[in-house]
């Protein structure tokens, strides 16, 4: 009966996830959410919810990341540094750079990496915070922070 009912809730949460077009998504964040959460209910895992703290911590580790690509801050601390007092249970990160801002490639990009791939899919996971900086360079930093409580 639990199976029954989950695969409900993810059938009502991928028709949602649809009819929510990417043209309609104004913000890269909106995008990114909307086509890892694709890739999730096609793989039968819940979707991801955008949460506030985590944005505000991507847009501080994909601005980082033009200074120092690296899952390590540019001081040397460890990633979860950037949240102040936050305890997860999980957490994860993606990072990216590209010569364009486009969300979609970024997600397909992700999921042809094997670790990045993995952590998209981890069921763990319950939101997501994601960025994108233009850099100095003109290249694009992402920055996509995943946790749960």
């Amino acid at each position: 009966m639990k199976t029954w009912r989950r695969m409900v809730s993810l059938l009502v949460l991928a028709f949602i996830v649809f009819a929510a077009s990417p043209a309609m998504a104004a913000e890269l964040d909106q995008e990114i959410l909307h086509h890892v959460n694709i890739v999730r209910i096609n793989a039968g895992v819940a979707p991801l919810a955008l949460d506030r703290e985590l944005v505000a911590a991507s847009y501080v580790r994909a601005a980082e990341a033009e200074v120092n690509f690296a899952h390590r801050r540019p001081d040397g601390r460890e990633v979860k540094s950037v949240f102040a007092n936050a305890s997860f249970a999980w957490f994860g990160e993606n990072l990216a750079v590209s010569k364009k801002a486009d969300a979609e490639a970024i997600v397909r990009a992700w999921m042809n990496s094997p670790t990045h791939r993995a952590n998209l899919l981890n069921r763990h996971y319950t939101k997501m915070g994601v960025s994108c900086v233009k850099g100095n360079d003109g290249r694009y930093y992402w920055a996509q922070e995943m946790a749960s409580e």
